[in-house]
């Protein structure tokens, strides 16, 4: 019988179910297991003759059907020989019971097995749950890119192959499990939020999807608008839809690299904040503007290492023609528009969209930091209005700020004082994530929940078995302006 290939997808036994039916695999297939733990073995490879290129390894009709690359280089490691023990799987079962506490409890890990199947395909099965509920410990069950069309965040990565051969070999499976999530406060507090919301039950409430969800399918429920999403906060915050928001922000924190950059801007697009994050120094914290929810700002890793002062805007081209020049002449002048070699740009000065100051993060999506003359829009309580790009509250002072660190302070007030357009190299390079939480822990470990007006969260929720959120508002408020 083939191997399923990747146990997320196929129709497999959640751990609750594991936990019920530990015994149906069979006491006997449990004890032919461990007995055969040791007993097959390959013979060494012939040594190739000199010059000549190594075939890759043969794979044991066994092992036929089997294509996860994990559990494939796992298995070559071991010579092919089964791994399980009777001692082993109920360890397995056990870590299993924990996936609660990461909202992966509607999650299934495991493949289906056929009754009475060869001991060598349980112990496959064994090694593809094990591995499967690694990966979305360790990285996340869902792909980021089937949620969000540009995900350039820098992913955790961990060899699982070896990682599961030295807990099994040194007995450690559950430690090794409980090592793979983030273990930060904040995770732990959003994790703690969630067994609050789901209750001692499980989330009962939340509707049970009748089949695995197709995370590529463009068949979504429609991504919900910034106002409406605002309007109907408090309608939404139901046990069920608070669990399927901390559960989706647990999972965005398992896709994130555990060490990030010590020194770094995070920008949170969906509570619409900066935080600059310094070693041994208190966090500058900022409102910012990000991108509505029809241009949504996207979550990417950059780095600047340089501000532009009095900088000229070079308008996008769908912006220009859908926004800018249907509004005529006149319009363009009251703005200080002006089309250059085919382009429009907008001359310098406190008019300008990007204000006094662009932080130029070198990306190809053209999204950076900047500052805006409208700044009555840091104050509103709902900041998605943007075009995409980072509108900065206090952005002229916080340019300073990173020019002074950098020892360029006085280069930097020379060139804002010029007028002119000018570039200012800061000294060092600053990197930059644009992070999509719609969940997040203060200091004291107390969680916000937002509305998730992306509408990401939701798809997310509905891929780790949460059900669908409830519908979408109907329109979009108008632009304020026609910045980036």
């Amino acid at each position: 019988m083939g191997l399923r290939a990747r146990c997320p997808r196929v129709s497999p036994l959640s751990a609750p179910r594991l936990l019920n039916r530990r015994h149906s695999f069979g006491l006997a297939a449990w004890a032919i297991l461990g007995a055969s733990c040791d007993a097959r073995s390959s013979d060494p490879p012939a040594a190739p003759m000199p010059g000549a290129v190594p075939a890759p390894p043969a794979t044991p009709p066994d092992f036929a059907g089997l294509s996860d690359p994990d559990a494939l280089r796992f298995y070559q490691q071991r010579n092919w020989r089964p791994a399980w023990t009777q001692t082993q799987a109920p360890a397995l079962t056990r870590g299993l019971a924990e996936a609660r506490r990461h909202g992966l409890d509607r999650v299934e890990f495991a493949p289906k097995t056929a009754p009475g199947a060869p001991p060598i395909q349980q112990d496959v099965g064994l090694t593809l749950t094990a591995l499967g509920y690694a990966r979305a410990l360790s990285s996340g069950f869902v792909d980021p890119k089937t949620i969000e069309k540009v995900f350039t965040l820098k992913r955790n990565e961990v060899d699982l192959a070896a990682g599961l051969e030295q807990a099994l070999a040194g007995g450690k499976l559950e430690d090794w499990l409980a090592s793979l999530p983030p273990v930060d406060a904040e995770y732990k507090a959003l994790s703690a939020a969630y067994l609050d919301a789901v209750g001692p039950a499980g989330p009962a409430s939340a509707p049970t999807p009748t089949a695995p969800a197709d995370t590529t399918s463009s068949k979504t429920a429609p991504a919900k608008t910034a106002s409406a999403k605002a309007a109907t906060a408090a309608a939404s915050a139901t046990p069920a839809d608070r669990a399927r928001q901390l559960a989706a922000n647990l999972e965005r924190r398992r896709w994130l690299a555990r060490t990030p950059p010590a020194t770094r801007i995070d920008v949170n697009t969906g509570g619409a904040f900066l935080t600059y994050v310094r070693p041994d120094t208190a966090p500058f914290a900022a409102h910012v503007v990000v991108g509505r929810d029809d241009h949504e700002t996207p979550s990417i890793q950059a780095s600047f290492h340089k501000v532009v002062a009095n900088p000229k805007w070079r308008v996008p081209m769908d912006i220009a023609k859908k926004e800018i020049l249907p509004k005529g002449a006149a319009y363009m002048r009251r703005e200080h528009l002006r089309v250059v070699g085919g382009k429009v740009e907008q001359d310098p000065g406190p008019h300008n969209s990007l204000g006094l100051v662009k932080f130029d993060v070198e990306d190809p999506f053209e999204i950076y930091l900047h500052d805006t003359p409208a700044k009555s829009l840091f104050a509103l309580p709902e900041r998605h209005k943007s075009h995409g790009c980072v509108r900065v509250q206090n952005a002229v002072d916080f340019a300073r700020l990173l020019a002074g660190e950098g020892g360029k302070a006085d280069d930097f007030d020379k060139a804002l004082a010029s007028g002119q357009t000018s570039e200012v190299d800061i000294g060092r390079s600053i990197p930059v994530r644009m992070l999509y939480h719609t969940a997040y822990a203060d200091d004291a470990g107390q969680v916000t929940v937002l509305p998730d007006v992306y509408g990401w969260n939701d798809k997310l929720a509905v891929a780790l078995g949460l059900g669908q959120g409830p519908a979408g508002g109907s329109s979009l408020e108008p632009d304020t302006d026609v910045g980036p």
